[in-house]
């Protein structure tokens, strides 16, 4: 069937190249349309819906490895629920400037009497909707600086989010009323006992505090769980704070426990969506709500939880996940295979060897209790101390699977201490080298789990990279590096800096 040119609707077959989605019969009608509307509509994804994934993304043509796929603005932004004293007009996070100033008391805005900055922040755009509210209630917090506790968190930031979502009705209704279609899976949220805390806290903040009685229990617990399942952590390095976010498109993107895309965040606040690697036409662009060092069992449970469905995805239903192993252990009867989930996107499936002549199986309550004792361990070593994590590596060696989720989780905490350790007085230069050796050592052995589960470019290959990087630079100003470790150090900054093009997160030493 002959489509239609978009300018004169004659018959058309000449396709734009970026969406694939608007024809023209010339070229002549493609550059006006380009100019007229077209340069602020063309993208490659189109929004699809289906009954198990709801709305997401699917890309309209094939999609290049470290292409930006789009660049998202907040709707709305502000601090967790539970959050460290901020600045409600620019998100900072209010100890370490009091630490600076010398000051002993937060900055009150004479408007609403909540801890700023300072009177610079007053007038800003994210507050002084919300500072009419705040200061017509008459409700101050009490917030006090507690400099023997710098990460203490205060609750009463628990509404602030929800009432900058709220006033969206009234001051960007057409936000406001997309918002509303967002998944909020309510119905499941109010099982739990979190969101009896959320009824019995927020709902009576906003309605009764606030004098917010327009909006029902039921539309404010909604808004809260639309929040829940769609926001975006956000770490804002230069003001030493982590906030959270509502993108539109990023409301949209699905999870992938193997995705093709990540994120960054600009100094506006901006989300950035790049390719990670190759994605064909019509595939499905994907993000990671997890980390990627968890094993199955665990990252299903941690998106039960915070995201309220059942990972699928085909990492979630390989027993081997991609031949990394990572929720594995050495078998104990047969001492040569590792024990595997039979099943493992059933949350109650039995754990067997993988060893066809074996016939060892264990269930899941005594895989889970193993896992909590493994955690417990790691939690306590001493997170200043190399030897701890070497320790713990030699005694799990020859029980759990090279690969395994704790065994990786060890080794990349041990990679990060020796890295940010720096070279003692008078550390000898064999000392120097020993360690730098180290670290390429574990860079190399977690890049080859990266390639499996984060493959491209994505976040955690990128950090191994810098890190690989760093130690190499290390072993050329030492003159210990020799012509085969020189090529790879070039390759590695090489690789480094085709990333940086379109991440400016991924940074390398020339």
């Amino acid at each position: 069937m002959m489509s239609c040119c978009a300018v004169c609707k004659a018959p058309a077959n000449q396709r734009c190249s970026g969406c694939q989605q608007v024809v023209y019969c010339n070229r002549d009608h493609q550059r006006q349309h380009w100019k007229a509307t077209h340069r602020r509509e063309c993208c490659c994804y189109r929004v699809e819906q289906n009954a198990c994934l709801g709305r997401h993304l699917v890309a309209t043509r094939n999609i290049r490895q470290g292409e930006i796929i789009l660049t998202d603005t907040a709707y709305v932004a502000g601090p967790k629920m539970v959050s460290v004293p901020v600045c409600l007009g620019c998100n900072r996070d209010l100890m370490p400037l009091l630490q600076l100033s010398g000051a002993n008391h937060f900055h009150e805005c004479s408007g609403c009497g909540w801890p700023l900055c300072g009177a610079e922040c007053e007038k800003s755009d994210q507050h002084r909707h919300e500072c009419i509210i705040l200061a017509r209630s008459g409700y101050r917090p009490k917030l006090y600086p507690d400099f023997n506790n710098v990460h203490k968190r205060e609750t009463a930031y628990c509404v602030i989010v929800p009432l900058r979502l709220l006033l969206l009705e009234r001051n960007a209704p057409e936000k406001y009323a997309h918002i509303q279609t967002f998944e909020s899976h309510l119905a499941q949220r109010l099982q739990s006992p979190l969101y009896e805390v959320v009824r019995s806290n927020v709902v009576p903040f906003a309605r009764t505090v606030l004098g917010l009685r327009q909006y029902t229990e039921q539309h404010i617990l909604q808004v809260c769980g639309i929040l829940d399942t769609n926001c975006y952590e956000v770490l804002l390095p230069h003001r030493h704070t982590k906030i959270r976010a509502l993108y539109p498109w990023g409301a949209m993107l699905s999870h992938d426990c193997k995705p093709n895309t990540k994120h960054y965040f600009d100094a506006s606040m901006n989300m950035i969506l790049v390719a990670t690697t190759d994605i064909p036409q019509s595939a499905i662009i994907t993000v990671s709500y997890t980390q990627p060092l968890l094993g199955t069992l665990h990252r299903r449970i941690a998106l039960k939880q915070a995201k309220l469905f059942d990972c699928q995805c085909d990492r979630c239903a390989d027993p081997t996940e991609f031949g990394t192993n990572i929720s594995g252990f050495r078998c104990p009867q047969c001492r040569g295979g590792f024990v595997l989930p039979s099943q493992p996107t059933d949350y109650r499936t039995p754990w067997r060897c993988q060893r066809r002549k074996c016939s060892f199986q264990e269930p899941i309550n005594l895989y889970v209790a193993r896992c909590e004792r493994l955690e417990k361990e790691l939690m306590s070593l001493d997170k200043t101390d190399p030897k701890s994590y070497d320790s713990f590596l030699e005694r799990y060696g020859t029980v759990l699977h090279g690969w395994n989720a704790y065994v990786l989780q060890a080794k990349y905490a041990l990679l990060q201490l020796l890295v940010n350790s720096a070279s003692g007085e008078g550390e000898k230069k064999d000392q120097i080298e020993c360690r730098a050796r180290r670290v390429i050592e574990l860079c190399r052995d977690l890049l080859e789990v990266a390639d499996r589960l984060e493959p491209g470019f994505g976040v955690f290959r990128g950090k191994l990279l810098v890190k690989l990087e760093t130690s190499f630079g290390i072993l050329n100003r030492l003159g210990s590096m020799t012509n085969h470790e020189r090529g790879k150090w070039q390759a590695v900054k090489d690789e480094i800096l085709h990333i940086s093009k379109t991440d400016p997160s991924v940074v390398v030493s020339i």
